[in-house]
């Protein structure tokens, strides 16, 4: 079966950095614990994502990603991180996608 990767990329408000670098790390971690199976957070260092944030979120294959999915928003580590963190998102989300991987 072939692994699926979900992929955003996220930029922090302006002056809302350090903020934002502590809710996506809370967010990662309760992604985890509502099944998904690794996330990794990266930097832009160069390029077009440059001080930006991308969140790859890996899942065991497209129906792990499709029934994760449609259970996350009433896992109780997503409404407990909802709950933690109210009000608006100290980021913009620039894109959210959803790749397979090409086995062979």
């Amino acid at each position: 079966m072939a692994k699926a990767y979900e992929i955003s990329i996220w930029e922090p408000n302006p002056g809302k950095s350090d903020e934002f670098l502590e809710t996506i790390k809370s967010l990662t971690k309760a992604f985890v614990e509502a099944g998904v199976s690794k996330v990794e957070l990266l930097t832009g260092v160069a390029g077009k994502d440059m001080f930006r944030v991308v969140v790859i979120q890996h899942f065991k294959g497209l129906a792990d990603n499709g029934a994760i999915n449609e259970s996350i928003g009433d896992s109780a580590p997503i409404k407990a991180f909802r709950e933690s963190h109210p009000g608006d998102f100290p980021a913009k989300l620039i894109s959210h996608d959803l790749y397979s991987e090409i086995e062979g």
